[in-house]
This record gives C-alpha cells, sequence and structure tokens, in this order.
C-alpha cells in the first residue's frame, strides 16, 4: 500500500496545550482575527462567487468523465474493439504421469509391470531425455526403465529383500514423461501363495494420487483380514479421515486409532491400516478415505485367508452403474461359483433395479433390497448366470440417487475370491499390464446397436497383435487372449471403435484354482484446455 505525499496532509490542531488561533508562537507567523466590516464582506462574496463558477466547471468535466467510462465498461465500447471470439476447447496429450502401486511384500510374489501402449494420443515419438520408470517409493535408483512405447516392462519376483528396497513392506512408484505419459500404464500382480496371508491370486492397477476414495466389500473378522495402505509420493505430509459402514450404519471408532486426522508422512512413506478395527464380525464394510490435506494414494486388499483374497478397487457413487467381468459357470462344478451384491447409499434412501446383460434374465425372486442410508446392503445373486455364461450386471437407481455397489466373486471350489466395482463406459483404450496365459477380457455393449472394439496384445518383445470383434447389441462377448509364443506375461488394451459409445471391459485371469478380475477404465492419454476470449480490451464485466 502506497504512502501519502507529505505535501498533501493535515493535521487537526491539538485539543488543549497547543497553539490556538490568535495566539502567537516565535517562529511562526501570527494569524489575527479576520475583520467583518461591510467592505471586506463584499468583497469575500464577490470572490466565493467566482469560486463557485470554477467549481462548477469542474464538477461537470468529472461528472462527463465518468459518464463516458460506465458508458464503456456497459457496453459502449470505442468503434475501433472488436467484438470478443472464443477459442475452441483444445484436446493435447498428458506430458507427465505418476502412479502408484500397493505395497511389494517381502514373499517374492509380486508382478509390477508397465507399458505405454504403441500409438497412444496419436503416436507420440518419445523425444530425447523422455522416460518412463519403476522406482520403490522414496527410492533413489530406478527398478525397471520403459525401452520404448509399445514394449512391455515386465518384473517379476518383487519383494522385501531386493536390492532397492530396503524394508519388508514398500509401495512401487510409476513415473513417465513426454512421450511415455500418454497412456502410460502401470499393474501390480500378487502370485497365489501357500499359507493363509498369501493364499489367493490379487491383480489391481496403480493409481494416481487422489483426495477422495470409497471402497465397499471387506469383510474384516476373526478368519479374516482387510489392510487398506495409504501412500504419499508427494514432498508436503497429508491428513487423511476415514468412516466405515456396515449393515447396520457407521461403525464406531471405540478406542482405536482410526478415524479422523490421521496424518500420512511424505516423501516415500506409507501407513498400513488393519481394518479389524471398525468390524470385526465379517460384516462387509463401506470405507469412505478423505484427504483433508495433500493427496494420497489407496489400495485395499481382502483377504479370507485360505479361501483367497484379491484387491478392491476405488470407486465413485453414480445413479446408473455397470459391473463387467462376471465369470461364466461350469456346467456342473463341484462347488458352485457364488455371486454376493453389496450396495451401500450414503446420503439418501432409494431402491435400486438390476439388469442382467448376457443371455439370462434376473429371476423373479432376485430383486434388490430397499437401500437405508449408511448401511451396506447383500444380496446373493448366484443363481442369475446360466452355465458357459459370461456378463454384466447394470444397476440404476430411483431418483437419480448416487450408490456404491460391488460384486464379491468367489470361485468354483471355494479357493479364491474376487471383486467387481463398476466402471464408466470406455471413452478410449483401456489397459492392463499383467496376464497370464489363460487371460480372458468379457466385453460388454450395453447399446442398442452391435458395436466394435479393438483388442491388442503386447508383450516385451515382438510387435503387437490386435484384433477386433464384434459385440452385439445387450449382450457380453469372451474373448481368450492368446498369449504370445514364449510370454509368460503380457499386456492387454481394449479400444472401442467408432459408434461403440457403450462399451464396458473387464480381464478375467484365472488358473489352478485361482482368480482375479480387473474392470477397465480408459487410460489418461490426453487433457482439455478449456476455451479461452481472444479480446480482453475491457476490464467492467460486459451485461
Amino acid at each position: 500500500m502506497s504512502t501519502p505525499d507529505d505535501s498533501n496532509t493535515w493535521e487537526r490542531p491539538p485539543a488543549d496545550g497547543g497553539e490556538q488561533l490568535g495566539q502567537h508562537t516565535p517562529g511562526r507567523p501570527t494569524l489575527s482575527r479576520p475583520s467583518l466590516s461591510r467592505t471586506s464582506l463584499g468583497r469575500v462574496g464577490a470572490q466565493a462567487t467566482a469560486g463557485a463558477g470554477r467549481r462548477i466547471q469542474v464538477a461537470v468535466a468529472v461528472f462527463a468523465a465518468i459518464g463516458v467510462g460506465v458508458a464503456y465498461g456497459y457496453g459502449v465500447a470505442p468503434a475501433a474493439s472488436k467484438p470478443q471470439t472464443a477459442v475452441a476447447a483444445k484436446s493435447t496429450p498428458v506430458r507427465t504421469a505418476t502412479l502408484v502401486c500397493p505395497d511389494v511384500i517381502g514373499s517374492n510374489d509380486a508382478t509390477v509391470n508397465a507399458i505405454t501402449p504403441a500409438g497412444a494420443a496419436g503416436g507420440i515419438t518419445p523425444a530425447a531425455g523422455d522416460k518412463a520408470t519403476l522406482t520403490a517409493l522414496g527410492g533413489k535408483s530406478p527398478l525397471a526403465t520403459l525401452k520404448q512405447p509399445g514394449a512391455l516392462s515386465v518384473n517379476t519376483g518383487l519383494g522385501g529383500n531386493i536390492a532397492n528396497i530396503q524394508q519388508e513392506s514398500i509401495p512401487i512408484t510409476g513415473q513417465a514423461g513426454g512421450g511415455y505419459a500418454p497412456g502410460f500404464t502401470v499393474t501390480e500382480t500378487l502370485a497365489g501363495g501357500t499359507t493363509a496371508g498369501t493364499h489367493g491370486l490379487a491383480s489391481t492397477p496403480c493409481t494416481a494420487p487422489d483426495t477422495d476414495f470409497w471402497f465397499l466389500g471387506a469383510d474384516p473378522g476373526e478368519k479374516s483380514n482387510a489392510l487398506i495402505n495409504l501412500f504419499d509420493s508427494d514432498q508436503l505430509a497429508a491428513q487423511v479421515n476415514l468412516t466405515a459402514y456396515t449393515p447396520t450404519g457407521q461403525a464406531g471408532l471405540g478406542a482405536t486409532e482410526l478415524g479422523q486426522g490421521r496424518l500420512v508422512p511424505p516423501g516415500g512413506q506409507h501407513d498400513p491400516i488393519d481394518l479389524n478395527g471398525f468390524s470385526s464380525t465379517g460384516d462387509p464394510i463401506a470405507l469412505h478415505v478423505v484427504a483433508t490435506a495433500g493427496r494420497v494414494s489407496a489400495a485395499l486388499l481382502d483377504s479370507d485367508g485360505m479361501g483367497g483374497r484379491d484387491f478392491l478397487l476405488a470407486q465413485k457413487p453414480a445413479a446408473h452403474l455397470m459391473l463387467p467381468g462376471i465369470p461364466a459357470p461350469s456346467a456342473k462344478p463341484a462347488s458352485r461359483m457364488k455371486l454376493q451384491l453389496l450396495l451401500f447409499s450414503p446420503t439418501t434412501d432409494t431402491d435400486a433395479s438390476l439388469h442382467w446383460i448376457g443371455t439370462s434374465k434376473i429371476v423373479p425372486t432376485v430383486t434388490a433390497p430397499h437401500l437405508t442410508a449408511g448401511k451396506v446392503e447383500q444380496l446373493d445373486i448366484s443363481s442369475v448366470p446360466g452355465p458357459g455364461e459370461a456378463g454384466a450386471l447394470q444397476i440404476d437407481t430411483a431418483g437419480n440417487v448416487p450408490i456404491l455397489a460391488a460384486i464379491k466373486v468367489t470361485a468354483e471350489g471355494g479357493t479364491d475370491t474376487a471383486y467387481l466395482s463398476p466402471v464408466p463406459a470406455l471413452a478410449g483404450e483401456a489397459v492392463v499390464a499383467d496376464d497370464k496365459p489363460g487371460s480372458s477380457v468379457e466385453l460388454t455393449n450395453n447399446g442398442t446397436q452391435s458395436a466394435q472394439a479393438k483388442v491388442t496384445i503386447e508383450s516385451a518383445t515382438g510387435a503387437p497383435t490386435p484384433q477386433t470383434v464384434t459385440i452385439p447389441a445387450q449382450s457380453t462377448k469372451l474373448v481368450a487372449l492368446q498369449a504370445p509364443q514364449g510370454a509368460t506375461s503380457f499386456a492387454v488394451s481394449v479400444a472401442p471403435l467408432a459408434g461403440a459409445a457403450s462399451l464396458y471391459a473387464a480381464r478375467v485371469m484365472s488358473g489352478g484354482g485361482m482368480l482375479t478380475i480387473q474392470p477397465m477404465a480408459t487410460a489418461l492419454e490426453t487433457v482439455q484446455i478449456p476455451a479461452v476470449l481472444g479480446d480482453l480490451s475491457g476490464s467492467v464485466p460486459q451485461p
């Protein structure tokens, strides 16, 4: 703020003890009382009349200037001004990408693969200095560096005792810049182990930091375990609130350390939280994680002991949900596959309708329960799919109330579990960076006309192998994936072709009684730069 010039300041005479009118102080001029004779009064009147005239002229000039300014600000622009023109929004390739994977545990059972798809964002060629790496969170040296777009980086047997990881359990971060950033995808898979804590196949996409996460379906209990890991890959500490809900309502915190104001250290630290503190009954819970300061990455691994394990994907409440990737049951299994539908409305009571997209229909005896706000509901839908029929479940709510939904899949024989979460329709290419021989992709078309998709397999060596698949309207099609010769791990991408506006996809990986399912979301390849106005000549808003 500027300081007024001294020549323009004045001071009020002191109330007492100071110089008064008519008194004389040495060094100052004497102020005498004016004479009030008739002659002097006449001169004063004449001067006042002349001064008033000058003030009127000045006032007229000032008001004229104000009128010109107001007229300009409210539409009376100079004749030479050009009309405002809007510059259209522009799509541009992303230039950086950061993805964080869940913790790599000490049993050397983790595979972390990374790829930038060939042709992403129009086929950008990386410039000198562009790169994509995988690094232990907080580590100095990369574990792996991508060679080129379209070439998969395969990293198997990771655990707590490899050279760059000095802790028993630590996350891995993937970072890509320049031509490697569009479509950059990292996937982590935990191989099935033989102990209660490691039994079951589990796979998850590595995700970008965010501030709001919802997870539905974890069921901590005496014979099970649910662990959420919070990672802070930024340089500033984050603070989070955790709130859990059960079939009876919001879970009480009691004496646990869970809940409000939990700090997550920055720069390579992570915070594993055992959710048994919220519930130990084995009932499913809905978990809300909100970062009130900073950002975090979050991953939730749910384990049923020898019954299997899998990661739960975060989701956002929505009124219209699609859950693709429900596996096809066998004709005569020794122990049939179990499908448990979980529903949760965070704020408002509502009802939901179910629609099966395959060849079967929801049988009359299987109807969604009324949803009470803040309470988790569950429903057995195991009888819905017919033998050999893969499918997807569409859920719509009354009054467009946003809800959460998930399906817990128990594999035939009860040896493993998998979780399905809703995903939006594909708006571009979606990628899963780790697939094994015997994997498949389920494609669901929710439109009224047939749709086509390009399914591409990419490996560490060799050229990508694409195929075009046609999916009839209102149906789900299973596509078996052929592993490249000699490859034990490969990537698969699904891209909707022209006119396929209602296409959903999920990758199903199974074998030896193990099962994991990953719904596929569109990879981030481009961002939109908002439109701007070309004429900024006026600082007053136009009407």
